[in-house]
């Protein structure tokens, strides 16, 4: 303390700055970017390489040969179909965490067709783990019924099959489209 009542505080100046050494790019950090780079890229592209084959493999039937051996089996039901005038109508409704298909068949006149075994398939178009295969129970003449506990919202490959004994009559495919809740 002064005479005066005031304070007196020492003054240190700062102590002058070290020189700095000038920035010098060297082999060895080039090569450490270069690995670190092209490092994060590889991984990068693994993870996202597998997520895409987890979810859509790309395998559509496990043998192309043996699915050409019954093409021309195909193109007859489908033409005899035709010749028919048959047509399904299809509709799938939520109901709660589930949803309700309903087919009808009807011949050329729009009657009713009845007394088929029906069988479905919904196929998920991204991946064979979310299809459904489900049997059809006839509810009316003509009107076809089944029932989900549990599906995802979103667009379907809808596979219709109709038997009278063992011979397949009918064969449908169209898209079917579920809403959200």
């Amino acid at each position: 303390m002064s005479c005066c009542g005031v304070f007196l505080m020492s003054c240190d100046t700062p102590a002058a700055p070290r020189p700095r050494r000038p920035f010098t790019l060297t082999g060895r950090m080039v090569a450490a970017m270069l690995v670190l780079f092209f490092g994060v890229i590889v991984s990068v592209n693994a993870t996202i390489m597998t997520v895409a084959l987890r979810t859509m493999p790309g395998v559509e039937t496990r043998s192309a040969y043996e699915a050409s051996q019954h093409f021309n089996e195909e193109i007859a039901r489908q033409h005899a179909r035709d010749a028919r005038g048959w047509s399904a109508a299809a509709t799938l409704a939520r109901q709660g965490e589930g949803a309700a298909l309903g087919v009808t068949l009807t011949d050329r006149l729009g009657q009713p067709l009845s007394g088929f075994t029906a069988t479905a398939r919904l196929r998920h178009p991204a991946t064979a783990a979310r299809d459904h295969d489900l049997v059809l129970s006839e509810s009316r003449p003509g009107r076809y019924e089944a029932r989900f506990d549990q599906i995802e919202a979103g667009s379907w490959i809808f596979e219709l099959q109709a038997r009278r004994g063992e011979e397949v009559v009918f064969v449908s495919r169209s898209r079917i489209t579920l809403p959200e809740k």
